[in-house]
């Protein structure tokens, strides 16, 4: 028989299942892979969208790592990754700041608040693409003169040989101007000196390399350069805001260079994958970001209102990972029905196994994989994901759910604020008023500092905004037959409802 140790369930990060992209690996991703419903993934492979959005967790990754590994069966086809929040380090993205920067007191931009980055972004993608053509052979543009001269003057920066490969796509710039070395297929008349260097302006640089790039012509290979882990750094207000200017100027510069490669018939798409609440972060920071995500991008939603609980596309992620094992094993495939009879205990808490794992989930396919490898973790030699095992687990997944869900929070609130949220809920009741609940917040702040804290730099009524926006707590009707989330597409708290703490955050806050 099949035991849980033998079911390839997947990684809470789709990364991490191509870390060698061996063609077993590659094989194994592919065949476990399930689309987000209502989602036209033909639209990625045609170029006309290429913009992933969705909350954290909910697939984008798999969903680029797919269309990557689809684009480049056909050898004429070559994929690149920018890992934004692994690869572009803290360091990095001081150098991205301080170029940014230094442009800006340059141009004079004195009503100007923050950084723009989309110059430095465009000689970015630029590096990237002529990287991509040196490191990786691709061929997206004709070999001619024309790409020896935008080559040239791409890599004419004078690069310290210590830098790191994605360190030497960002420029050094000093006072303006950045330092290059002459070549031959360069054709600029600058003041070199001895050694064959000048400082020239950034700026004069970049809009050379946008003319040069407009001037290639397209060649037979595809090249896609994809973007992903768009996220913010939530340790400061600072680096939030910072980061935020980056994912903004970043989606204004895709849209930009894949306008101009759409117009030239060039074989070059970049994407990139956008969290939700990334989006809505920069929204509101001066460019129009709405309308060429809305445009060129689409939303991954798991919940499919109307749909009964067993029929959620979610649960297929279940369904196949587990058939795949049975195929592998030399087992048959099993109906849906026969499948969960199974595998799952019929009932958990009163509930079908559906319903248990669909309210225990922010809807999102990495809730369904923590969940089932921690059940496999510890139960590696059952043959079925047996009551005991979802039940030792909860609190364990509780505790992971909490610890990833207010990660979202520290761009606002202190980790001693969110240690006093904490203890407001800590012990209470899954379903209160907002007038009950403030009562409770006062009780709590006489025994807790960090409640107290709390309740004077931050109002009660934001902070239940902001706990329903990530998904901590949601609405539930008198008659306990409705429930509102931010996940299930519910924008806005309503305050004369009932709140309703999520079921998967009741074990770690000791609520019964």
């Amino acid at each position: 028989m099949l035991k849980l140790k033998d079911i390839y369930i997947g990684t809470t990060d789709a990364k991490n299942e191509l870390l060698s992209s061996s063609p077993e690996e590659i094989k194994r991703f592919k065949d476990s892979f399930v689309s987000p419903p209502a989602l036209n993934i033909n639209a990625y492979f045609e170029k006309t969208k290429y913009y992933v959005l969705g909350l954290k967790g909910t697939g984008k990754t798999a969903l680029l790592r797919y269309i990557s590994i689809k684009l480049d069966e056909d050898i004429n086809s070559i994929s690149a990754f920018i890992l934004f929040k692994s690869e572009v380090d803290e360091d990095l993205r001081k150098d991205f700041s301080k170029a940014a920067r230094i442009q800006i007191t340059k141009e004079n931009s004195e009503d100007y608040e923050g950084n723009d980055y989309e110059t430095v972004w465009r000689w970015f993608i630029y590096r990237k693409i002529v990287s991509s053509i040196q490191d990786l052979d691709a061929c997206p543009f004709q070999k001619n003169g024309n790409l020896s001269s935008f080559m040239a003057l791409v890599t004419s920066e004078v690069i310290k040989p210590e830098e790191s490969k994605l360190s030497r796509l960002i420029p050094y710039i000093r006072k303006g101007h950045i330092e290059i070395s002459d070549s031959p297929k360069l054709g600029l008349e600058f003041d070199w000196d001895e050694n064959g260097r000048a400082k020239v302006n950034f700026n004069e640089l970049v809009r050379r390399a946008d003319n040069a790039f407009k001037n290639l012509e397209p060649d037979h290979q595809r090249l896609n350069i994809f973007f992903d882990e768009l996220e913010l750094n939530y340790q400061t207000s600072k680096q939030y805001q910072r980061d935020s200017h980056l994912v903004r100027d970043l989606i204004v510069s895709i849209e930009k260079i894949n306008a101009i490669s759409k117009k030239k018939g060039f074989n070059l798409c970049l994407y990139a994958a956008i969290r939700s609440e990334v989006l809505n972060s920069v929204d509101s920071l001066g460019k129009e970001i709405n309308k060429p995500t809305a445009d060129f991008g689409s939303t991954i939603l798991w919940n499919r209102p109307g749909l009964d609980a067993a029929q959620q596309p979610m649960l297929n992620i279940v369904e196949k990972r587990i058939n795949n094992a049975r195929a592998e094993a030399g087992m048959d495939n099993l109906s849906e029905n026969d499948l969960w009879k199974q595998y799952f205990p019929i009932n958990i808490n009163g509930q079908r196994s559906q319903v248990y794992i669909l309210h225990n989930s922010w809807y999102r396919p990495r809730d369904v994989v923590r969940l089932m490898l921690s059940v496999q973790d510890q139960y590696p030699n059952e043959e079925s994901f047996i009551l005991q095992g979802l039940e030792a687990i909860r609190k364990m997944y509780s505790t992971a759910s909490w610890v990833e869900i207010t990660e979202e929070l520290k761009a606002k609130y202190r980790p001693s604020d969110i240690d006093g949220i904490k203890y407001i809920f800590y012990g209470y009741k899954q379903i209160s008023s907002f007038t009950q609940l403030s009562d409770r917040a006062e009780k709590v702040a006489k025994d807790h500092k960090e409640t107290a804290s709390l309740l004077e730099s931050h109002n009660l009524k934001e902070v239940v905004k902001d706990l329903f926006r990530i998904g901590v707590l949601g609405n539930i009707n008198t008659q306990k037959d409705r429930i509102r989330f931010s996940f299930r597409g519910d924008d806005e708290v309503l305050f004369d409802l009932n709140l309703f703490v999520h079921n998967a955050l009741k074990a770690h806050l000791s609520i019964f």
